[in-house]
């Protein structure tokens, strides 16, 4: 395959994003389905398949239209995966630790990017492949998905999907082994805690009966289910658009620009997304103690300062011979995915993920990952023109987002250590709220310290 001959290889390059995030829009949609009705664990176990198979085909591409062709439904698994894991791990997890555990979402996609980084460095410095050395990092993006196929059947599925479909038995079996502490002999906060999932289920349904129509028309039918849908989009759209999605899949160009050679371009592309991982496992240690929407609200913020320097250094130092200051412009690229991965991007997976009702949570949370995609493939397709005709100017659109955002988000409500039957409450549905007595005498309280 011969894309260093073809003429327009920046047309080919966003072609290869744009068609990525085009498959991940109709996976982050068809994910809403299939996961509300085979499952969360039948979800992500498809979309392993998905991504294992095109990825194999990607690697053996022959030709440029076969490479896109399967870019597309390597989109469309990786982002069922994307809408499907974050869901999946806070209905699992209790309310105090939901945060930190579902942080380690966003930190493996880091991880993930790290490694293919740095996979990239190890090709580009191997001579024996010939032309086809770039088969083999596109190859192993094969390998975890393959590891999680392997494993999936010892990950319990969610105990809320479970009540959701009548199957009782098993969702006490999971909480009952997710929850066991030599400190609760009687599984007193497993009893409480299915007590108030089996509650809310009969609120979902009773709710979920006054209409007909397919989950995705109920989003619209009632004003805090449109509220939640407007605030998901917002959300995504304004993480998408904080300047470091453009920076994590273009950096090879902005570097370049900077005057990097092709070896150090590599080398600083795996240093980015090392550092996103260092900040999103960070962002574990804190993410449970501070309110969801201040956290985002502080990351938008500082996002935005990080792009408006990283503007004006661009504005005088692009183009020149002046290291300092193209060491400094290179410098504020960092600081933004650090200022993004420590207080945007985990908070902003967790936060969709909680504000849902559970029968409408996989609708609602791939509504968030679809448009995410389009935002991306918005940014990606014009990115390499916008770079190449008005250069620094491109950052303008991000600064004004982060600015709003910022604002935006500072007024959604705080779900922080809320039990997720008890979220539809901030949104001012108390009839859907499931308010139990708890075995031990006490009032519900998301704060119950077994783990």
């Amino acid at each position: 395959m011969k894309l260093g001959a073809t003429s327009d290889v920046t047309a080919l390059i966003g072609a290869t994003n744009g068609g990525y995030y085009a498959g991940g829009a109709f996976g982050s949609i068809f994910s809403g389905y299939f996961a509300h009705k085979y499952g969360r664990k039948k979800s992500a176990a498809l979309a392993a398949l998905i991504i294992l198979i095109s990825s194999s085909l990607i690697a053996a591409s022959y030709h440029i239209a076969m490479f896109i062709t399967f870019r597309v439904f390597q989109g469309w698994g990786s982002f069922q995966m994307l809408s499907t894991i974050p869901m999946w791990m806070a209905e699992l997890v209790p309310p105090h630790r939901r945060g930190m555990l579902v942080q380690i979402h966003p930190a493996m996609i880091n991880t993930g990017y790290t490694v293919a980084s740095y996979t990239g460095v190890g090709f580009f410095y191997y001579t024996g492949g010939g032309k086809d050395t770039w088969r083999g990092p596109l190859g192993l993006a094969g390998l975890f998905p393959l590891l999680l196929l392997l494993g999936i059947y010892w990950i319990p599925e969610s105990p809320r999907y479970l009540l959701f479909n009548d199957r009782k038995e098993e969702a006490w079996d999971v909480l009952r082994h997710l929850h066991s502490d030599p400190r609760d002999p009687n599984h007193l906060f497993a009893k409480n805690e299915l007590d108030q999932i089996e509650r809310q289920v009969q609120l979902d349904n009773a709710e979920s009966a006054k209409s007909i129509s397919g989950n995705y028309v109920k989003i619209f039918q009632r004003a805090s289910f449109r509220k939640r849908f407007v605030m998901t989009i917002f959300l995504t759209f304004a993480q998408m658009s904080s300047g470091a999605l453009v920076v994590n899949n273009y950096g090879g160009l902005i570097y370049k620009s900077l005057g990097f050679s092709n070896s150090a371009v590599l080398q600083m592309q795996g240093g980015y997304q090392l550092c996103g991982w260092v900040m999103n496992t960070a962002n574990m240690f804190f993410i449970d103690r501070f309110p969801r929407n201040k956290l985002m609200c502080l990351g938008f913020a500082t996002c935005g300062i990080t792009v408006i320097i990283e503007a004006a250094l661009q504005k005088h130092y692009l183009g020149t011979a002046y290291q300092p200051g193209l060491i400094a412009c290179t410098a504020f690229l960092f600081l933004n995915v650090t200022c993004f991965g420590l207080f945007v991007e985990g908070p902003g997976f967790t936060y969709i993920a909680e504000i849902w009702p559970t029968f409408l949570r996989g609708e609602g949370y791939a509504l968030g990952m679809c448009s995410l995609c389009v935002t991306s493939i918005i940014w990606l397709q014009s990115a390499p023109t916008a770079f190449e005709t008005i250069g620094w100017k491109f950052y303008i659109i991000f600064i004004v987002i982060d600015a709003i955002a910022a604002v935006v988000v500072w007024f959604y409500p705080d779900t922080l250590g809320k039990p997720l039957e008890e979220i539809a409450g901030v949104f001012g549905d108390t009839d859907m709220v499931a308010l139990v007595p708890q075995r031990d005498g006490s009032k519900s309280d998301s704060g119950n310290n077994f783990e």
